[in-house]
């Protein structure tokens, strides 16, 4: 019945999509070295994305170093650790030897001291209530 007029609207702003996408993909070194990349929309939303990327390589950049000097801190502590186990071990030794009757009697003899050897063994006092 009735008819509609049909016209094409033609909007010249409207640009479709594939062909935003095809202009926005173009680059050159001239757009590079100009700045231009960095101001487009495709670069600015991954803005987000490229600091925690660059948050994420300092803290493991930094985590590597403080391993690193915590094994190195671990190590030096280990040999630390051995060196004074076998000085005790040693000195543990010369206390047991000089710590022998026979040792001891010659050091009292040697130093002129004008101790004797007990001939009685030690007995024990015991004290009635």
């Amino acid at each position: 019945m009735f008819r509609r007029n049909k016209k094409k609207k033609t909007n010249q702003e409207f640009i479709p999509v594939r062909q935003e996408i095809k202009e926005s993909s173009k680059f050159s070194i001239k757009d590079l070295l100009g700045g231009n990349v960095l101001s487009k929309e495709v670069v600015t939303r991954q803005i987000p994305f490229l600091l925690f990327i660059t948050t994420a390589i300092l803290l493991y950049i930094f985590n590597q170093y403080r391993g690193e000097n915590i094994m190195r801190q671990i190590m030096t502590l280990e040999k630390r650790v051995r060196e004074m186990r076998s000085e005790a071990v040693s000195t543990a030794f010369d206390l047991q030897e000089i710590s022998k009757q026979s040792e001891v009697s010659l050091m009292v003899t040697e130093k002129g001291l004008l101790l004797k050897e007990a001939k009685t063994p030690p007995y024990k006092i015991v004290m009635e209530e």
